[in-house]
């Protein structure tokens, strides 16, 4: 489990959570008197921030695709190594000093010589050491606020909540409004899918050779019960209940007989024609047909990385991704993503 985490947490980070008037932030910072302001992190803390926020950390991606939906990128100064790896964020964003990788600051001196007004990072205690981070952080005088990836509602009220930082409330209301009635719409449709036809659903990833189920408590299997399916891996060890749950492939076919679908995942490290290997050698083996899905052909392969294309992320492209995930499980019900992608990107992103 210890090499497992590891190599989860690489994965998780890289492809870790995009909206916002124009993909190249292009629009002059906040120049509004600043004040200060007490707000709630989502680790529970009350930060004093000054803002509008004008020289952000940033070592999350997730944070930095909500900040440039909120169009607020020149109000950034220090991003993560990983951020040259996520399509949705502009050049402008991705030329940023880096100072740190995997959540963690790597160069305090750097940091400290860009001055910043906040450091915005991830509440992950299991990937780096947060109390280090909060410490220092407060040796230095520097606030920092925490997000967490848990939950799909979580991801509006982290665009609110660095709206409210980064004076950007007006971008911040748009985008939350636009997620709330994809969310509306997709729980309508849920609602007319009879019970006779609920399917029941497995999502696995692999990742450098070996294969990881998508645990019950992640974003996306949140994403596949909001659609109308019933989703059948829930697994915790010794009280924690990780994200990923490393699995030989004899434990998943033994233990998931029943699915009606089973959704393959890419990742930021198992390109497409990865997936697309695996998902022929499961169709072809005897032994994976012990699966209700794969034996009648019920394999799917959906994007998780972080490409321009990929919306099965925590992130502003999960309102999307619901749509993508509710098509790929019931194509009957369901209208096809493509217009709900290219009016997504084209709205927050600027892209086409």
């Amino acid at each position: 489990m210890k090499w497992g985490g590891l190599i989860l947490s690489v994965v998780l980070l890289l492809a870790v959570v995009s909206a916002g008037c124009v993909g190249n932030s292009t629009g002059t910072s906040s120049k509004a008197t600043t004040k200060e302001v007490t707000v709630k992190d989502f680790s529970g803390r009350n930060v004093t921030v000054k803002v509008p926020v004008q020289r952000a950390v940033v070592l999350s991606t997730s944070a930095l695709e909500i900040i440039q939906l909120l169009n607020a990128s020149d109000q950034v100064v220090g991003i993560p190594k990983e951020a040259q790896y996520d399509a949705l964020l502009s050049e402008s964003l991705k030329n940023k000093t880096v100072v740190g990788s995997m959540l963690r600051i790597t160069d305090w001196e750097k940091v400290l010589a860009l001055k910043p007004d906040l450091i915005i990072d991830l509440d992950l205690k299991k990937f780096y050491n947060v109390d280090e981070l909060l410490n220092r952080s407060a040796s230095y005088g520097i606030p920092v606020v925490l997000l967490r990836e848990d939950r799909l509602e979580d991801i509006p009220r982290a665009v609110s909540l660095l709206g409210e930082l980064f004076g950007r409330e007006k971008e911040a209301k748009a985008f939350d409004d636009y997620f709330n009635e994809q969310v509306k719409e997709v729980k309508a449709i849920a609602s007319k899918i009879p019970a006779d036809e609920r399917k029941k659903v497995v999502m696995i990833q692999p990742i450098m050779g070996k294969l990881y189920l998508v645990n019950g408590n992640d974003v996306l299997a949140q994403a596949v019960r909001l659609v109308g399916a019933d989703y059948l891996v829930n697994i915790t060890f010794s009280g924690y209940t990780p994200v990923r749950v490393p699995m030989d492939p004899e434990k998943i076919i033994a233990s998931y007989r029943d699915a009606d679908v089973v959704v393959l995942l890419t990742s930021a490290v198992t390109p497409y024609d990865q997936v697309e290997k695996l998902k022929e050698e499961m169709l072809s083996d005897e032994a994976w047909k012990g699966i209700k899905a794969v034996r009648e052909g019920n394999v799917i392969i959906l994007r998780a990385d972080m490409g321009k294309d990929s919306f099965l992320r925590w992130s502003p492209r999960l309102a999307v991704g619901i749509w993508v995930i509710g098509k790929a499980i019931y194509p009957n019900y369901y209208p096809d993503w493509n217009d709900k992608a290219k009016d997504f990107l084209k709205r927050f992103y600027g892209l086409s």
